[in-house]
């Protein structure tokens, strides 16, 4: 059998704690290097993440616009066939009027002139 003494007891046990220790190091840059790649991972699925709803916000502007120029575009073809409309009404008003008795005609005139100064 070998002999156990004291140094070489003190020697195995110097080398497993110097083994212990290099193992714990390598351990932690692996940990380090692990940390690293995940930033890294992360931080590149948040840019493309970013640069989507960037994209995403800029079709849904550029909708909302679209719709914003559809919807001036019908009120404003509403607002001309309402005076149009307005004045075929007034049109057959006159029209009207003009065949009413004379009394009739005074109340009617006067009733569009109260609807005219109300709009």
């Amino acid at each position: 059998m070998a002999d156990l003494t004291l140094d070489t007891v003190s020697d195995a046990l110097r080398d497993a704690f110097y083994i212990g220790v290099g193992a714990g190091v390598i351990t932690f840059q692996k940990l380090q290097v692990q940390r690293v790649e995940l930033t890294k991972a992360v931080s590149t699925q948040l840019d493309e993440a970013r640069g989507t709803a960037k994209g995403s916000l800029e079709s849904a502007k550029d909708g909302l616009g679209n719709v914003s120029e559809l919807v001036e575009e019908r009120v404003k073809l509403l607002e001309e066939r309402l005076e149009t409309l307005e004045d075929r009404l007034e049109t057959v008003l006159a029209q009207i009027e003009g065949k009413l008795p004379e009394q009739a005609r005074d109340l009617v005139k006067q009733a569009r002139e109260l609807v005219g100064r109300a709009a």
